[in-house]
């Protein structure tokens, strides 16, 4: 251990919460994300589900009551120098989202 070598040396580590993962509270809310799903699946797309980093508004949002999964905004390369996205991608996230909108509607 470096400290045991250096006994003049010293360490503080402190934990501040910054980031919680909405799964949490999805969990409590399961529609939200079934309604995702549905809605993705109504505007044609394959639905692809995996853990991501990011989304700190929505945890932010669904920690504060308003429940909020991540959805994909068609974007490709993202956060890199390369990323970009295409008028098609960009389309089928407005027409997933006018989905979304929909379905909530309907079962209200």
């Amino acid at each position: 251990m470096v400290l045991e070598n250096y006994p003049a040396a010293k360490f503080d580590f402190n934990v501040k919460e910054q980031y919680r993962n909405m799964k949490e509270v999805l969990d409590k809310h399961p529609q939200v994300v079934a309604y995702a799903k549905e809605a993705i699946e109504r505007s044609g797309l394959q639905l692809k589900m995996e853990s991501i980093r990011g989304g700190t508004d929505g945890s932010r949002l669904s920690f504060m009551g308003l429940p909020c999964p991540n959805l994909f905004a068609g974007m490709q390369a993202i956060h890199s120098k390369k990323e970009f996205i295409s008028v098609q991608d960009m389309n089928k996230a407005v027409e997933t989202i006018v989905h979304l909108a929909t379905i909530w509607e309907e079962r209200s």
